[in-house]
């Protein structure tokens, strides 16, 4: 592309230095940029960057011919950006990703046999050949482009619609939870406030009793949404605990608590449903020979919960990103609620440490 009688070097004293100049930058220098821009510019503004690109190629192109003004290029040479037309189509297929994409192949089929016509000593059954070259090598570049934009889009709404579902389930199992809490209530205050007053009658210890459970009926009144209302510190305890129970492996749960404040219902469910992920990972990958250990601390700065097994491990960089169980179940689950964290750290060979995290305002 620089040297030879069709490249950008030979080019620079047979046409305006202005316009050298000008193609240069727009057709070779300015999609350079990409090398430096891609992994660290806003996505917007490297979308300008494309646009400009493609525009732009598709101007100096058309304007070689005016600008060379019925002179051709010395020794049979060809304009050089005409041999790298399939970088701007393949912008194309990246930025606009719909079917106008294919306007820009469409016009190198046009423009090529035109342009090589008119400032070159090229015969017209080469250029047309030239012309039909490019308008493939640019179809097969943008399509590739294309594919894979739309590829992503897919990825990105199979992906949020799976944050959407394991919300929808994780707010499901609050509920349950939440009507289970109300079954004890009933079973545990109601049904044993009546069973001991048939027997003994209204003693201080019974009237003690009811009003506790009154009070517990009254909350439940006051806030019928699980996730609204606060749940004390022992009260999150014993929901994690409560996951626990229902694993295949050998679970060790301990806890501390040494601030007694509420803790949102949200940040109890988000703690929660992550907690019951992990610990099902746990169970799928450590191994049958695992066994997990289940850490709570809750203090005056949140709660936290950390989650442990001996098993095989794994390489997070080697997990496949359509696996969704550690991305959305417990790393979004957590990021739902406010000053909500998940941490997830692993390898082969030393087990997995999931720690989840909320901290108070």
């Amino acid at each position: 592309m620089l040297s030879g009688d069709s490249g950008i070097l030979a080019t620079r004293g047979q046409v305006p230095e202005w316009f050298w100049w000008a193609t240069v930058l727009i057709a070779a220098a300015l999609p350079a940029t990409y090398l430096a821009t891609a992994f660290a510019a806003p996505m917007r503004v490297l979308h300008v960057i494309a646009i400009i690109c493609v525009v732009g190629f598709l101007v100096v192109q058309v304007a070689w011919i005016p600008v060379m003004d019925g002179l051709t290029l010395a020794n049979g040479g060809t304009p050089w950006l005409q041999g790298i037309n399939a970088l701007p189509s393949t912008l194309a297929g990246v930025v606009f990703a719909t079917r106008v994409v294919w306007v820009m192949p469409a016009t190198q089929l046009v423009l090529v046999p035109i342009v090589q016509l008119a400032v070159s000593d090229t015969d017209t059954i080469d250029a047309v050949l030239d012309g039909c070259g490019a308008v493939i090598f640019c179809s097969i570049l943008t399509g590739m482009a294309l594919a894979i934009v739309e590829s992503g889009d897919t990825l990105d709404s199979a992906a949020a619609t799976a944050r959407r579902l394991a919300s929808e389930r994780a707010v499901a199992h609050t509920r349950e939870r939440e009507l289970a809490r109300i079954n004890a209530i009933v079973h545990d205050d109601v049904m044993s406030v009546l069973l001991a007053a048939s027997r003994v009658g209204a003693t201080p210890a019974v009237q003690e009793q009811a009003q506790r459970a009154q009070s517990s009926i009254a909350h439940i009144i006051e806030v019928p949404d699980a996730t609204s209302r606060n749940y004390e510190a022992d009260e999150l305890v014993a929901v994690l605990r409560s996951v626990s129970a229902t694993a295949p492996l050998s679970v060790s749960f301990t806890e501390s608590v040494t601030a007694s404040g509420p803790v949102p219902g949200s940040a109890v469910a988000a703690l929660t449903e992550a907690t019951a992920e992990a610990v099902r990972n746990c169970c799928t990958h450590a191994g049958p020979e695992a066994s997990i250990t289940i850490a709570v601390a809750i203090d005056a700065e949140g709660a936290r919960v950390s989650i442990h097994d001996d098993g095989v491990g794994f390489s997070p960089k080697d997990v496949d990103p359509r696996r969704l169980g550690i991305a959305v179940s417990i790393t979004e689950r957590m990021h739902t609620v406010p000053r909500g964290n998940a941490q997830v750290h692993s390898r082969p060979g030393d087990g997995t440490i999931v720690e989840l995290a909320w901290s108070r305002p």
